[in-house]
């Protein structure tokens, strides 16, 4: 039995393929955030550095309800939080003990946040997009 071994190019009968440039899954990465009770309630780390694609996920370490909200809506002082333009705000919900919450930022910029039920304590944080 004779086997026919033909390039990818040929089975294609000369159509020309272009090459697309994306991020590899290597390139992609996610940056945890802990949120945690003690020695105060606080993000840790409060402030992460990541590129355009990257996802930050938050885990609630304790036993407290926490938020991440990046929504000056629902702010105590709508100041506390920032989002580059054109980007619309957005909220964790309730996060109970074990809870977890990601985002991919697409956009570059600087993104502060709190959680919205510990923000007079200080609870804030920032991403930082390039």
């Amino acid at each position: 039995m004779k086997i026919n071994r033909r390039t990818f190019a040929e089975m294609l009968g000369g159509v020309g393929v272009m090459a697309i440039s994306a991020p590899t899954l290597a390139q992609v990465k996610t940056v945890a955030v802990a949120i945690k009770n003690s020695p105060k309630a606080a993000f840790v780390p409060a402030t992460v550095n990541i590129q355009v694609g990257d996802t930050v996920k938050w885990t609630n370490s304790g036993f407290i309800t926490h938020s991440v909200t990046f929504d000056p809506a629902q702010a105590a002082e709508a100041s506390a939080v920032s989002l580059p333009a054109g980007v619309a705000s957005f909220d964790s919900g309730e996060m109970e003990e074990g809870a977890t919450f990601t985002h991919t930022f697409t956009a570059k910029g600087t993104y502060k946040y709190v959680c919205k039920y510990h923000e007079a304590m200080g609870m804030t944080g920032t991403v930082v997009v390039s």
